[in-house]
């Protein structure tokens, strides 16, 4: 689910609704309502009028499939987002963030009249908005409605807008003209260089998007001095020049200031795909490189995993360098969606709660001004499962503990599933006396424990996955599909 786009809506029953379609979406088999309220924390008569609405929502079609046994089912993902997209084309705040980035400059009356709602229920929207501007360190003016602060948090607050309603919404998209830009800012770099970049290429068209139309508005961003001293003495920065010769006829008539330049050289790392084979521009300072290089060996010491190899170490250190220079613009460039960070949280859990101490407790947290660190752990955690822990799994078997829980009889039957899964290149084990523990877990060379009960007396350095009491099927299915697909916890 979209959480940035269920933030922006501001009515709690459509917020309800659409968690409610998604529940039952994402359920493998058909879900009870008794199910569904329980996950939801609402009343099974709240639920009931949601369900009405939602099919009322769609009355020339059957969303909701009901097996008057087993509970409802959705077949279709486009049900899903067929009732986003229209909630997304009349959602008053939606419509208001877009007229505000196109300077619709309307009073709360003017907009409470084009919206068809009253003006107390808009100051009750807006209030909501307020909140989401201030985790973009913005602030929302009334008279009329617009949004102040740093030019750079402003873009930000945009992209981050425009880039999540991508797949939700038709309000606003690259045009045409900023496809065309990008192709040729592609293509000039190529040819300044003698390099083929590799940018994420949606990521870099919604900035262009953004950038490119508060520029053509007058909004210009200010770098401070000592940055811009530094930044332009950068190889990166004289490339950028080179291609903004060839850009800024089609941005702005008039041309731009120098600090958009900086800007644009700046923001380039934030498209950036990660290789071991690229080569770093650099920092701005020996203490940065330097905090770096000792912040990373005290890391990979401290996780246990060795002496990196060149191409794993240099990811790590085009990251760190990205978001210490990135930072310096604003820190919200440190910050991740939120659904990746919820996964990863809960999926490497062991490991992210060990970066994120690792950088609470390191110079680095000072000196890349790290203000958002559970966001900058959980991309460490991804880098560090992708590079370390894959190339370990390689070399060995993959061990897999189950420490279940229950009746003995049924215990019992728990082992003869369990040894269906002994096969080649996995190492399976069960125990049933006691809980796992850190001491099974390194003393067995554990990969991932599998549970059927709730332990939080001590947090498993290794990947988890929970069971119902009961297994049921669905969790019999994720088991299968972490023995037989490596490290897949679903």
């Amino acid at each position: 689910m979209n959480h940035f786009f269920i933030q922006l809506i501001a009515e709690k029953k459509v917020r309800r609704q659409i968690k409610v379609l998604q529940k039952i979406y994402d359920a493998k088999f058909p879900i009870t309502v008794d199910e569904i309220a329980e996950d939801l924390d609402i009343s099974k008569r709240t639920l009931s009028r949601d369900i009405k609405d939602i099919e009322h929502s769609f009355p020339e079609q059957e969303v909701l499939e009901l097996n008057t046994v087993y509970g409802y089912s959705i077949d279709h993902s486009h049900y899903v987002d067929d009732l986003i997209a229209r909630i997304s084309e009349e959602s008053p705040l939606l419509l208001i963030v877009n007229g505000v980035f196109q300077e619709e400059f309307k009073s709360i009356d003017e907009w409470a009249d084009e919206l068809f709602i009253s003006t107390s229920t808009l100051h009750r929207y807006l209030t909501h908005l307020k909140n989401i501007l201030k985790e973009f360190k913005l602030e929302l003016s009334l008279t009329p409605i617009a949004f102040l602060g740093e030019e750079v948090n402003i873009r930000h607050f945009f992209f981050n807008f425009f880039y999540n309603m991508n797949d939700i919404s038709t309000i606003s998209h690259p045009t045409e003209a900023e496809y065309e830009l990008h192709k040729k800012a592609l293509a000039g770099y190529d040819e300044i260089t003698k390099i083929s970049n590799t940018l994420q290429h949606r990521r870099a068209l919604y900035w262009i998007m953004v950038v490119n139309i508060r520029i053509k508005q007058g909004h210009f961003v200010k770098i401070d001095p000592e940055l811009k001293k530094l930044q332009t003495q950068m190889d990166t920065y004289r490339v950028i020049a080179q291609l903004a010769e060839i850009l800024i006829p089609i941005l702005a008539a008039a041309g731009v200031p120098e600090d958009e330049i900086v800007y644009m050289d700046l923001l380039t790392m934030d498209t950036y795909v990660y290789s071991g084979d690229k080569v770093l521009s650099g920092f701005h300072t020996e203490t940065e490189m330097d905090a770096v290089d000792a912040f990373l060996m005290k890391s990979f010491q401290e996780l246990g995993l060795g002496s990196p190899e060149k191409s794993e170490l240099t990811v790590f250190i085009a990251y760190l360098r990205n978001q210490i220079l990135l930072s310096k613009l604003t820190p919200l460039f440190q910050k991740n969606v939120y659904e990746v960070n919820r996964f990863i949280k809960s999926r490497h859990s062991a490991l992210f709660y060990k970066w994120t101490e690792l950088l609470a407790n390191d110079p680095i947290k000072q000196i890349a001004k790290i203000e958002y660190i559970e966001d900058v752990a959980v991309n460490l955690a991804m880098f560090t499962h992708y590079f370390a822990y894959n190339q370990q799994l390689k070399e060995r078997k993959r061990h897999i503990l189950f420490t279940f829980d229950g009746p003995n009889a049924y215990l019992n039957y728990l082992t003869t599933l369990v040894e269906k899964f002994n096969i080649k290149n996995v190492e399976i084990t069960l125990i049933t006396n006691h809980h796992a523990t850190n001491k099974n877990v390194e003393e067995l060379n554990v990969d991932v424990v599998v549970c059927n009960y709730k332990d939080d007396n001590e947090i498993l350095n290794c990947e988890m996955y929970k069971t119902e009491r009961v297994p049921t099927e669905y969790d019999w299915e994720q088991i299968r599909s972490i023995v037989f697909y490596t490290d897949e916890i679903m």
